[in-house]
Parts: structure tokens; sequence; C-alpha cells
């Protein structure tokens, strides 16, 4: 099959799980060791070997930049609904426990 035919659609469901598990990985090491972490130790955490982490994320900056992206969307997300409470003490303390997460 051409990569045209496979451009709709969507990763296998192992592919999926193995990116989410990366993202989450590599957000728990960034916030420990820094963005300097190892990435082996990264994809071992992960459940994944070091083969699966470069296809998903090809070079050291593509990793960070990713789990970036992710935390944004969920913090937009999460704006939104905020947004939608009534009470300012309580949007204030839910934005905070949003950016803690």
């Amino acid at each position: 099959m051409s990569a045209g035919g496979q451009q709709g659609r969507r990763p296998r469901a192992d592919v999926q799980r193995n990116r989410a598990a990366l993202l989450e990985a590599a957000q728990r090491h960034f916030l420990t060791y820094g963005v300097g972490t190892s990435l082996e130790a990264v994809a071992k955490e992960a459940g994944v070997g070091p083969g699966t982490l470069y296809r998903h994320f090809p070079t050291r900056e593509a990793l960070p930049a990713a789990v970036l992206q992710t935390r944004s969307e969920e913090l937009v997300a999460r704006q939104e609904e905020i947004a939608r409470l009534g009470d300012a003490d309580e949007a204030l303390e839910q934005w905070l426990r949003a950016l803690e997460e």
C-alpha cells in the first residue's frame, strides 16, 4: 500500500498506546531530571524499546516539543471548562490544579 493510501487512517491502537505512554513517561522524567534526561530511561519506563521512541520522536527535540504540545492542548481544554464556572475563586483553584497535573 502506498503512503498516500494510509493518510486518512487512524494509527493502530498499540501505536497510540505507545505514544501516550512515551509522552507520560517523558513528562515525569522531564519534571524530575530535566530535558537532558536519558531517552533510553524514558523508553524503558514507558515499556517500549528505544527504536519505538525514535520512530515516534526522531530527534531529541521532538519529544519535549510533543510533551509541551500535549500539555498545551490539555490546558486549553481545561480552560474552557473552567471558564464556565460562575465562581472566580473556584475557577482560579481549578486552573492552578490543572497547572500542577
